[in-house]
């Protein structure tokens, strides 16, 4: 059994970094931090793929190990080790009832499972599924054998604790009931209590910040409630292919993957021997009802076959209907109970061959699905594989220790929230415990000041197209530029470690001052292509005023009184510092005539859309800067709009 944790383990903690860490992981993990850190209480969790957001359990659990190391890597040893105590579980169950040959049996399948190595190795609360649904099962188990109060209190607990780590967890709950009914849990009342209650006062900050708080919560369950919904097999369907390990290179590698075709003879092969695991367990139980065995295996081998048939047709009853997709992680939570039911093969014929037969197709199994797991994972953390897992973890974790040398950093990506955005996010939690600003790449550029010669900065881009990373260059930025590589098919990431930060292009205009703080400091105009691009130059001198700054931006026909275009973009004015110096920027179609042209700027807050005074100017502060004229430009160098040859900066 040794051999088999072993096995377990390295396929599920093996291969550190080549994990997913796009949007949900990383939420997931800046979530924890801030709350096992900062003592932000999580009450709501993740979106959902349902559409209403998770209860925060997962969050909670999470921040176990992130109170340990701010390193999501350990959080995703973590879930591993969870999901290797899961096989060690289910060989307990196994043993404790039937013989060793059929716990062996059971473990091999789960430890060699792709679908259940692949979520063993991630930051989701799915991940935490096949862990939660073992343990709920071995607590079921003994309070039905031995009528333990904490088991009656665990299981009950558990089964009401699932669904609120992910909603698919729900699938335990009818299953829970089935065993109080049938083994009489409830006559052990005080237990039952504990648990129910111990489950519902986990789910109150959640129900709380639904009733109280946030209406969009309740809005989305009303919304769900509404959709059509539909009944079908799907789910039966799905639960059968985790168990067979069928079709889970699109997880993992995409949909156009294919394996060499002795490889693929081998893994067909082995997807066939699991079938046939599960449905001979499935017989030795119907010839094994209503039997008494030999002493103490007259009751316990009943109640853990009862439970295992239930465990495993509870996700897909639950999700016979369903409104949405039923998406394959739904069926997790009764994936170990197939491999029970593998193992329970062994009980079908008494012969000396018959046990060692059936370990040695379940060793079989599990040797040629952990094998193709291991060749793809080693194959996705060298090169993307189309529509396969986004970049692994071990490159932006390698990126980001590259650059913690003690001076600050200022990343630039697609976006500043951390709501909605991957990768702010992520390197929100990368660079949790260091000196570092996130801000939006696609509009604004921002450069701390350098106060000493010895000080500087690094400016992080998380692709090489991004708008920021090719102002840097228009604007005269020098430095030394670093390339941190991802996989083989894609673009690395770049940093510029400043040491000239003198801007360079821009027209000179009299200091105009705004009251948040902002100073415009000057201005350019060029085209690229058929893109007007207008750039503005503002230096932070404060007083800051706390707040979300937009920047309008009108462009205006020399005479005309209606603008020819409007566009806004966001300032990332939550990283905002005294001394900072701010380049934004906007695109406009080319006008039809040359000009004469004006752009009319300023700044208003989001969402009160209020419009942020210009100070220490005579007439209407609240008058847009107007700047021009200026006539339509040469077309620019650069060869299509946002796109250049990484620049010898």
């Amino acid at each position: 059994m040794a051999g088999v944790l072993a096995f377990a383990a390295i396929l599920r903690m093996g291969w550190p970094g080549v994990n997913s860490f796009s949007f949900d992981e990383a939420r997931v993990s800046l979530l924890a931090l801030q709350m096992v850190r900062l003592g932000e209480f999580a009450r709501v969790g993740m979106q959902s793929s349902a559409g209403p957001p998770n209860f925060p359990a997962a969050v909670w659990i999470f921040s176990l190990p992130f109170a340990i190391s701010s390193d999501p890597s350990v959080a995703s040893l973590f879930v591993g080790f969870l999901g290797t105590l899961a096989v060690a579980g289910v060989w307990w169950m196994a043993r404790q009832v039937w013989d060793p040959w059929a716990a062996l049996s059971a473990a091999l399948l789960l430890a060699g499972s792709p679908f259940a190595i692949f979520y063993a190795r991630n930051i989701w609360g799915q991940s935490l599924l096949i862990p939660l649904a073992v343990a709920w099962a071995i607590a079921g188990f003994v309070a039905a054998r031995q009528s333990r109060w904490w088991a009656v209190a665990l299981h009950v607990f558990l089964g009401g604790f699932a669904f609120q780590v992910h909603y698919a967890g729900i699938a335990l709950i009818p299953a829970t009931f089935w065993l109080i009914l049938q083994y009489r849990m409830w006559r052990n009342w005080p237990a039952l209590l504990a648990g129910w209650v111990a489950a519902a006062l986990c789910a109150m900050p959640f129900v709380y910040t639904a009733w109280c708080c946030d209406p969009s919560i309740t809005e989305a369950f009303r919304q769900l409630w509404l959709e059509p919904a539909q009944a079908d097999l799907v789910a039966f369907r799905q639960l059968l292919q985790m168990g067979l390990g069928l079709d889970w290179e699109w997880l993992l590698l995409g949909d156009a993957w294919s394996w060499p075709q002795p490889f693929s003879l081998l893994k067909n092969l082995s997807s066939i021997l699991a079938a046939g695991l599960p449905l001979l367990g499935l017989i030795a139980w119907v010839r094994n009802l209503g039997k008494t065995g030999e002493e103490g295996e007259q009751s316990a081998s009943p109640i853990l076959f009862g439970l295992v048939i239930v465990w495993a047709f509870s996700a897909p009853l639950v999700f016979l209907r369903h409104t949405g997709p039923a998406r394959i992680q739904y069926q997790l939570a009764s994936l170990p109970a197939l491999f029970l039911l593998g193992g329970a093969a062994t009980r079908l014929f008494q012969r000396r061959w018959w046990e060692p037969t059936i370990v040695a197709v379940a060793l079989l199994v599990a040797i040629a699905q952990g094998i193709a797991m291991g060749q793809g994972l080693t194959v996705v953390a060298q090169r993307l594989t189309p529509g396969g897992i986004g970049t692994p973890l071990m490159w932006p974790s390698a990126a980001a220790r590259a650059l913690r040398d003690g001076n600050p950093i200022v990343v630039h990506a697609y976006g500043d929230e951390s709501e909605f955005y991957g990768d702010v996010a992520g390197f929100h939690v990368l660079f949790w415990d260091y000196p570092h600003r996130v801000v939006n790449g696609r509009s604004a550029l921002l450069i701390p000041r350098r106060e000493d010669p010895q000080y500087t900065v690094h400016l992080m881009a998380t692709f090489p197209d991004l708008p920021a990373w090719i102002e840097a260059e228009e604007c005269g930025l020098r430095g030394e530029v670093q390339l941190f590589p991802r996989r083989e098919g894609e673009p690395p990431y770049v940093s510029l470690t400043i040491t000239e930060t003198t801007l360079s292009g821009f027209q000179s205009l009299p200091t105009v001052d705004l009251s948040n703080g902002a100073r415009l400091r000057g201005w350019k105009v060029r085209q690229i292509e058929d893109r007007l691009r207008i750039t503005t130059w503002w230096e932070i001198v404060g007083p800051l005023q706390a707040g979300q700054y937009h920047q309008f931006n009108h462009l205006r026909a020399e005479g005309s009184i209606d603008s020819l275009a409007i566009h806004d973009v966001p300032l990332s004015s939550q990283a905002w510092q005294m001394g900072d110096t701010l380049v934004s920027w906007v695109d406009f179609e080319c006008p039809a005539s040359p000009g004469p042209f004006w752009i009319e700027v300023g700044m208003y807050t989001w969402p009160e859309v209020e419009r942020v005074p210009v100070i220490n100017r005579a007439g209407d502060p609240l008058a847009p800067i107007r700047l021009g004229p200026f006539d339509l430009p040469a077309t620019n160098r650069v060869s299509r709009l946002g796109v250049k040859r990484l620049p010898a900066l």
